[in-house]
């Protein structure tokens, strides 16, 4: 029997049902079964998830992502679920903490994963709340730990080739779809202000600038280029990597940067100095001689933490404008990040129209919260 839990969601496609009930029937006696289909939220994907319920296998995950696939004969490169599917199987061979994929369809647009349940580390830290600081600097030095492991270990037999959206992180990626997605989307697309050709062109010069600065920091280590707290999963005290499709070689500090600065939880500023401390002294003991002096590392944090919380500003004006309104309420913090940094980098870097852009924001009291997309 099929059941389908929601009266919104128009339920799962039909290749999709034929793919859950091929991986129910294998192996199976009998082809009789109970079969409960609950839709999840999508949050900022465009891939719809379900999770299943039989009464002879354990719950899974299954899979719409024909949004994001195609015709894997008609394409000269790996599409971004054949990436997916690609990187699953290379960090699970490399012992990392993944879901692991129990069926697809040929041209995988279609697929089914383990369970890993509801909580993620986001959700954690939200329950815990800001007064259990020792939970959450411990559930943080956690994903630290495999950060820094997934870093420094998971180029070892990479593929960039797999990669669908670039193999490295470039100057193109920092220009195109970190700083003038901001400028694109955020400023002039979200808040709809206006920017004179003369800021124009100045504020191009400043993002040529430090798009240099942030190709001086060393790429040769994974990148997983959206490693935050809604991406880590957490299922009997052990994290799990989801949404790693975007993933290449680059520097170590965006994904560093990505997670401390995080507008889902908010860490406060004082367990970011922690944290960051903490990455540090793991950075300094694996590499001796090599490291960063304390100077330089802080830096180019604060230059990816920068170039980082422009893209995610750009993401979250994006899907704002798609209909996803919940992600307004991330702008607010994603905003004070944004300040933060750029005061911290003004003084080295000559960064002074977007600085005068930092103004116009604040001067107006633009209330993100409040506007329609």
């Amino acid at each position: 029997m099929y059941c389908f839990m929601s009266t919104i969601d128009p339920g799962p496609p039909p290749q999709l049902i034929q793919l859950i009930l091929s991986y129910l029937k294998d192996g199976q006696s009998t082809t009789e079964f109970d079969l409960r289909v609950m839709p999840l939220a999508q949050d900022g994907s465009t891939r719809r998830y379900f999770r299943v319920y039989s009464t002879n296998k354990d719950s899974f995950i299954a899979v719409d992502a024909h949004k994001t696939g195609g015709d894997p004969k008609t394409l000269s490169a790996p599409n971004q679920n054949q990436t997916f599917h690609y990187l699953a199987c290379h960090l699970l061979e490399r012992g990392f903490p993944v879901p692991r994929i129990l069926q697809h369809s040929s041209d995988f647009n279609f697929y089914l994963l383990c369970d890993l349940g509801e909580v993620t580390l986001c959700s954690k830290v939200l329950e815990n709340g800001h007064k259990n600081k020792k939970s959450t600097l411990e559930l943080y030095q956690k994903a630290l730990d495999l950060l820094f492991k997934l870093q420094t270990e998971a180029l070892i037999n990479f593929e960039h080739s797999w990669c669908y959206a670039g193999s490295v992180y470039d100057r193109n990626l920092i220009l195109e779809n970190e700083l003038n997605y901001f400028l694109k989307a955020f400023v002039k697309g979200y808040l709809k202000l206006t920017v004179s050709p003369k800021s124009e062109s100045r504020l191009q010069a400043e993002f040529q600038s430090l798009a240099d600065e942030a190709l001086l920091a060393p790429g040769d280590f994974f990148l997983y280029r959206d490693f935050q707290s809604k991406n880590l999963m957490l299922k009997d005290k052990m994290l799990y990597l989801i949404d790693f499709q975007g993933a290449r070689s680059g520097p170590f500090y965006y994904d560093l940067a990505s997670l401390l600065n995080d507008p889902y939880t908010q860490l406060l500023q004082t367990q970011r100095e922690q944290l960051l401390s903490y990455y540090y002294k793991q950075l300094c003991n694996r590499y001796p001689k090599s490291a960063p002096d304390n100077d330089t590392f802080t830096f180019f944090f604060h230059l990816y933490s920068l170039v980082r919380t422009l893209q995610t500003l750009g993401a979250f004006a994006f899907l704002t404008r798609q209909g996803r309104k919940h992600f307004q309420s991330y702008m607010a913090p994603a905003l004070e990040n944004f300040h933060h940094y750029l005061a911290r980098l003004s003084s080295s870097l000559k960064l002074d129209t977007l600085v005068e852009l930092s103004h116009r924001l604040y001067e107006q009291n633009l209330n993100v919260k409040k506007r329609s997309p």
